[in-house]
């Protein structure tokens, strides 16, 4: 088990410690400075979805990303996915997770299954889904600390659990999550119609001053079209 192997447990700190580095070289030395990285999601809601005529087309989710002292690879993973971000959507309708599907020049999973005690799948939390984890990736809808935690989905290791990304800090409290959760059907949606689209994401970095954040990069606002590599059903 790479959890408990002394080998592994130096390759992978090895690792953390390089990623790291990388991380302050591409996107700014604010994980250095306690500060986390935030993430920004345009949705677009469909048709479909049963408050349309209320609510519109339009939302969005915040994301801020965990601690890179923490779990420095799954933040730097996100962020790469959504510096590249081509589209994706909210697929999968879950009684515990809300899942997306995330195509980007990001196209392997995890190295490793990252993960800290410190940082349990709770409720709000972002985590990436499958094992290997990523890139696909999902909000918690309620307390997931079992469900995905140490030890979960399987019965060969007691450590190993989902990777985790960060926690929602905007979409909880407004509704926003909810409103996904009303999608029409239960598990992964095969009709695209009642998927909840990702148009755009934006990348934002700590800065002094009003907010406390500035925009880094955007990717282009794209209007999804049908494609054969849209499904994406990973667990």
């Amino acid at each position: 088990m790479m959890e408990t192997d002394p080998e592994s447990l130096e390759a992978t700190k090895r690792l953390q410690d390089a990623t790291r580095k990388l991380l302050a070289l591409r996107y700014g030395p604010y994980g250095e400075a306690g500060k986390n990285f935030r993430v920004r999601l345009d949705l677009e809601f469909q048709p479909s979805i049963p408050d349309f005529d209320e609510g519109g087309k339009e939302g969005m989710l915040m994301f801020e990303l965990a601690p890179v002292s923490l779990i420095p690879c799954s933040v730097y993973n996100f962020l790469e996915i959504a510096r590249t971000w081509r589209k994706g959507a909210f697929h999968r309708n879950a009684e515990h997770v809300l899942q997306a599907m995330a195509h980007s020049a990001v196209t392997q999973s995890m190295p490793f299954q990252e993960y800290s005690e410190e940082y349990p799948h709770k409720k709000g939390t972002v985590g990436y889904a499958g094992r290997p984890s990523g890139p696909a990736f999902y909000v918690s809808i309620e307390d997931n600390s079992e469900a995905h935690g140490p030890g979960s989905q399987q019965d060969d290791n007691p450590y190993e659990a989902d990777c985790i990304v960060g926690r929602v800090i905007q979409g909880m409290a407004d509704g926003t999550v909810d409103r996904i959760h009303t999608m029409p059907g239960h598990e992964f949606l095969e009709d695209k119609k009642k998927w909840v689209w990702i148009r755009r994401m934006h990348i934002l970095v700590p800065e002094d001053g009003p907010g406390g954040y500035v925009e880094f990069s955007s990717s282009p606002d794209v209007i999804p079209e049908d494609d054969d590599n849209d499904d994406d059903d990973s667990e």
